[in-house]
């Protein structure tokens, strides 16, 4: 019983609060599941309710990691935290990708089910410095997985009932991943998303800091940053770069987290 305690105390400490709609109560049965399980056992999510609206069953970042010895204290102090994090990302190659892929499914207790089989995830990948950041896409959940400059993976987060391509148009934009994970080394936030079919580049602007840069690929986006003075979500805003020039600017991630932007 203790270690559930301590486990249920290691993921609120390394969590963020977020709003309203991860408390709900798709969300905190997979908490549950988390803390009431094994280290060895994951989250099964096939048993979750799913609705149009109000769909969203991922907790802040670091609490989809089952084992309490992935989570570490932070080292604010430290002068060099995330040194080699630049605001553009390169590609990450193929090989690796699929070994983060194999290591954090089973952390974040992805379902597989007949209709996933017939139908092969889409990975989105990007290397920041000595830090990889990746996506997992399918028809019915997405993950995110994140791996530490020492290779450490972690299952970050899960969604589940992504919006379609149809719902979200043109100009559209859905949060799917907005966590905040906590290394030896800080603060990092977690950002993937869905857009629509004219968005070509999407930039993440956030106060005192430098302009970020995401991976955009086959209609999804992704992108991690250091947080150096701990939560620094509040006025994050996301601009969009459509196809034919124009722009979409001043989109608050807080919103976005709520809700979708169907456009």
């Amino acid at each position: 019983m203790s270690r559930h305690l301590d486990l249920d105390q290691a993921l609120r400490a390394a969590a963020e609060p977020v709003p309203a709609r991860v408390g709900q109560a798709p969300a905190q049965a997979l908490l549950d599941r988390i803390v009431a399980s094994t280290p060895d056992a994951a989250p099964a999510l096939t048993g979750a309710r799913r609705t149009a609206r109000r769909r969203l069953i991922t907790v802040a970042a670091a609490a989809l990691a089952v084992s309490a010895a992935a989570l570490t204290l932070p080292n604010l102090g430290a002068d060099r935290a995330y040194a080699s994090w630049t605001p553009d990302a390169r590609p990450l190659p193929a090989t690796q990708a699929a070994t983060i892929v194999d290591r954090c499914v089973p952390d974040v207790g992805a379902p597989a089910t007949a209709e996933e089989a017939r139908n092969p995830r889409l990975v989105l990948g990007e290397q920041r410095g000595a830090y990889a950041y990746l996506s997992i896409t399918t028809k019915t959940w997405t993950a995110t997985c994140f791996r530490d400059h020492d290779g450490t993976v972690r299952g970050a987060s899960i969604f589940a009932a992504p919006v379609t391509d149809a719902q979200l148009g043109r100009e559209g934009v859905e949060l799917q991943a907005y966590g905040q994970l906590r290394t030896e080394e800080g603060y990092c936030r977690l950002i993937a998303g869905h857009l629509g079919s004219e968005v070509t580049g999407v930039t993440i602007t956030v106060p005192k800091s430098p302009a970020v840069h995401a991976t955009v690929k086959d209609g999804f986006f992704l992108a991690w940053y250091p947080e150096p003075d701990g939560p620094q979500s509040e006025g994050t805003e996301l601009a969009l770069r459509l196809s034919h020039g124009r722009t979409v600017d001043g989109l608050l991630a807080s919103d976005l987290y709520d809700e979708p932007r169907l456009k």
